[in-house]
Parts: C-alpha cells; structure tokens; sequence
C-alpha cells in the first residue's frame, strides 16, 4: 500500500491492562512494524501510561510514525469517536470500539464477541454505552473483522441490518512463546517447591460466564489435584470462602505471571480448565495446547469451534461433570492423544495468519471504498 494511508490507533494499550484485544492489537503492531504505512496514533505523547504490550511495540513506530490524538483524558477518549483528522483517502482501524466520523476516509472495525449484549459484562450504564458504541461503529464501518465465526453468527443475529459481504472472520493466533520443554523432576518455580506435583490450571478472569465456580468442588473431587489460579485479579472474598471450604492447601493463587513463566506452568500441568460459557475466541485454549497441556472446556459459543477435536468436553455445565472429566485424564492414551491433536490443532492459529488476513482486508475494503487498488510496498 502507499505511504501514510494506514493508521491505527493504540488507546486499548490504556483500557486493558492484559487481555484478548491488548494481545491481539500487539501482535498486529509487531507483524505491521516494517511497514513504512502503517502509523500509530497514540492519545496523548506520555508513552509511560501504556500497558506492557503497548510498551513493548511502540519504539519500533518512532520515526515520524507516531501522531498524538489529542491531550483530552482517554477516560473520555474512549467512549467519543476518533477525533484525529487524517489525510483524505485513508484507512483508520480502531483498536477498541471506536471509529472515525470523517466522510472522506476507510473505518475498519474489529469485534471481539457480544458479552454485553447477551448481557455476561459490565453494569448499566457502561453496558449500555458500549452497546451504543458497537452499534454506531457497527454502522460507519466500511469493515468488521470478527474473530471468530461464532462471534459473526452472532453480529448477524443482533444486526441484522449489517451487509454479510462486508464482514471477515480473522482468527487470533497464538504466541511461539508457548511450546514443549525438556521437564526436570523437582522443579521450582518462584516458592512451589515442586511443579511435577499435579495442579490444575485456571487462567485469566474469573466472575460470573467464566464459571469459576464450579472448579473448586470439582477439584476437590480429585484428591491428587491441586489448583494453580493464574492472574484474574485478586481473589475476592466470596471466591476466597468457596476455596477455603473446598481446597484448604491445596490452591495456589499466581500473578504477574510473564508468557515465559506460563509456558512453564502449562507445561507440567495436568490439565488447563477452561469452564467459561462464553468467548469471542479463547486464547488460553491454544496456549495450553501448544505447550502441550491437555484441555477441559465446553463446546459453548467458540470454544468447539477453536478448539476442534483436541480437548475434552462436558457435556453439562456442572461440577460434577468437570470432576470426571478431569478424573479421565488419567488415562494415559487419552492424555497422548489430547496433546497430539492439541499440537495439530494450535499450528492452524498465527499471528502471522492473522497480520496477513487483516491486512489483506485493509486492502479489500480500500479498493471497495475508494474505487482504486493500493500498491503494495
């Protein structure tokens, strides 16, 4: 494509301080961060405000290549339209729920799933603003790129307004920094004295559709598993009680935990318990597999769909279901077929894929906006 057509825009590195849109966002940035069209647009010049993934791309996009939206407070920033004006004939792709009101150039959309439509995040009133957003956003776009089909299937239910022709599904990828290591028996991470102890894996958020709730009383049915919490937030005083009663010593509670380290941690574990009932895409599903650590999930929204044939189902969202599932895998052919098809089923999800897909969309709805190809560089 031609220089300066390209601009995205960073304020999900300020919203989120980890998550599926913060990854995501800096995976597109890495792959993009050779190509003299793409330019950042930062939200004001402190740089230091950014989370780590922020931080960790925005160097490569110094030269010349990094435009200041405004000094307005991104508390604000974030529920108002893209407030930059950019040259005519370019293209702009939010990285979190907004788009450009200016006539004259290209809005790419990205949507991540529908939990606060099917009404599974946040509270009035920031549930109805962000379905306000998504709404008009939805309709000045002149792409959406969805990340899953069943996050589609589900634009297409709440909009159906919305031209099927214009929409893409994208897949996520997932990071190299996930793979098999050479395990050592006794092995110590941070204080644990012993990783080849088996523990169960619960990563990321944990309140009300992630379905915590059923873990502990599952766990505790299987007298040999300990339960290794991974980031989420503190553990609140309601979840504090349900492991107390159910798992006295025999949970672990992690955070700050660097893809290095989780890679590390998916590796020895037993299993990765997955018991949300609903996901955009579901990053952690193909991190798991990738390093080689068997899956217990649902077939619910895109969890079947992302994770194929290679994990273990329930078949009912209930502790006792996920306690025999997770007994099964004591069998140890179950366990090598999971890891085998794990590891076929994560290979088909790159962020290379991923880059590539969405850029190649950039390209798509250009020439359908504007009537005229971009060379590429």
């Amino acid at each position: 494509m031609n220089q300066t057509k390209i601009y995205l825009d960073t304020i999900v590195f300020r919203i989120q301080t980890f998550g599926g849109a913060s990854t995501y966002w800096k995976e597109l940035l890495v792959n993009y961060s050779k190509l003299n069209n793409i330019n950042l647009v930062i939200q004001d010049d402190d740089t230091n405000k950014l989370n780590h993934d922020g931080k960790s791309v925005i160097d490569s996009y110094r030269n010349n290549r990094l435009i200041v939206e405004n000094k307005l407070p991104v508390g604000l920033l974030r529920y108002m339209p893209f407030t930059k004006r950019l040259p005519p004939a370019s293209l702009y792709h939010a990285s979190y729920y907004r788009v450009s009101f200016q006539r004259d150039i290209a809005n790419i959309f990205t949507v991540h799933d529908f939990t606060h439509k099917r009404g599974y995040a946040s509270r009035f009133p920031r549930k109805l603003v962000h379905i306000g957003l998504t709404a008009i956003g939805l309709k000045r776009a002149d792409g959406i790129i969805c990340i899953s089909e069943n996050t589609k299937k589900d634009l297409l239910h709440f909009y159906p307004e919305i031209e099927e022709n214009k929409v893409k599904v994208i897949y996520h990828g997932v990071s190299d920094d996930f793979h098999p290591l050479q395990k050592n028996s006794g092995y110590k991470f941070r204080d644990i004295t012993d990783l080849n102890e088996s523990y169960a894996l619960f990563v990321g958020k944990r309140g009300g559709y992630k379905k915590f709730d059923l873990v502990p009383e599952a766990i505790k049915r299987n007298t040999d598993l300990k339960l290794f919490i991974i980031g989420g937030g503190p553990l609140s005083a309601a979840e504090l009680e349900l492991l107390e009663n159910n798992l006295p010593g025999r949970y672990v509670k992690l955070d700050n935990v660097n893809n290095s380290e989780l890679n590390i941690l998916y590796n020895y574990a037993h299993s990765l318990i997955y018991t949300s009932i609903y996901e955009g895409f579901g990053i952690p599903l193909l991190e798991a597999m990738k390093a080689g650590c068997p899956v217990v999930t649902n077939q619910l929204s895109s969890l079947g769909e992302i994770s194929g044939d290679a994990a273990l189902f329930i078949d009912q969202i209930n502790s006792e279901e996920l306690a025999k599932k997770l007994s099964a895998l004591a069998d140890i052919n179950l366990r090598k077929t999971l890891i085998s098809k794990g590891f076929d089923q994560s290979a088909k999800f790159t962020w290379d894929k991923c880059a590539a897909d969405t850029y190649n969309f950039y390209k798509e709805i250009y020439y359908k906006r504007f009537s005229k190809h971009l060379d590429d560089l």
